[in-house]
């Protein structure tokens, strides 16, 4: 029994050995079934490689505004620091300018002048302060060019002997806080009156008037 059965299984080796060469190539080759298999394994990687891709870009960006917007963020946060004290200080000149108000006062009263010059000391130590807080008087000397965003003109008059659009007067001083300006110089500045102006066109154009 056992003979049979190595006969049997040396026939089969000997037969697969016979077999032709072609046969067994036809075995090796891919079937139509797997190639497609294969070619729609390499379709989704590609797709994936896509997909990838366009996260990995939504990523960056997200990145570069959340990181815009940290920067915009700090910035905000700085100047509120910054200019935190801005109203308080604001208001504090209001009160700051009656002292200016009072030492303007002239008197010959010996008793009066001693409480003015108190108020003085007052107002210099005050105004020590809010510079220390970063509070700046304008310069607005007589006779300089008006400059709007500096000063606002608060009325005109004419002087013929200066030039025009020059300051003729300080009303009320002026204050920047830090590097914003705070408040402007109220002043009077040189305009002269339409009609003189009209008045001059008329002379200069009339060949009569002497």
């Amino acid at each position: 029994m056992m003979e049979n059965e190595k006969d049997l299984k040396k026939s089969q080796l000997d037969d697969s050995a016979d077999e032709p060469v072609e046969h067994k190539e036809k075995k090796a080759d891919h079937s139509p079934k797997k190639e497609k298999k294969k070619a729609s394994i390499e379709d989704k990687l590609d797709l994936l490689e896509e997909e990838l891709k366009s996260i990995k870009d939504k990523y960056l960006r997200t990145l570069a505004e959340m990181e815009n917007l940290q920067r915009r963020t700090s910035e905000e946060i700085r100047k509120e620091r910054k200019y935190a004290s801005m109203t308080i200080v604001d208001k504090l000149i209001d009160h700051f300018e009656v002292f200016d108000q009072a030492l303007a006062i002239e008197t010959d009263d010996a008793n009066f002048k001693n409480f003015l010059t108190g108020f003085k000391m007052i107002k210099e130590m005050m105004f020590q302060s809010l510079q220390s807080e970063g509070v700046e008087q304008l310069v607005t000397p007589i006779g300089k060019e008006f400059d709007p965003t500096l000063e606002h003109a608060f009325d005109t008059r004419y002087d013929e002997t200066k030039p025009e659009h020059t300051i003729l007067e300080v009303v009320k001083k002026g204050y920047k806080f830090k590097d914003r300006l705070l408040r402007p110089t109220l002043v009077v500045i040189n305009i002269k009156p339409e009609s003189d102006k009209n008045s001059n066109n008329q002379n200069q154009s009339d060949p009569n008037v002497a």
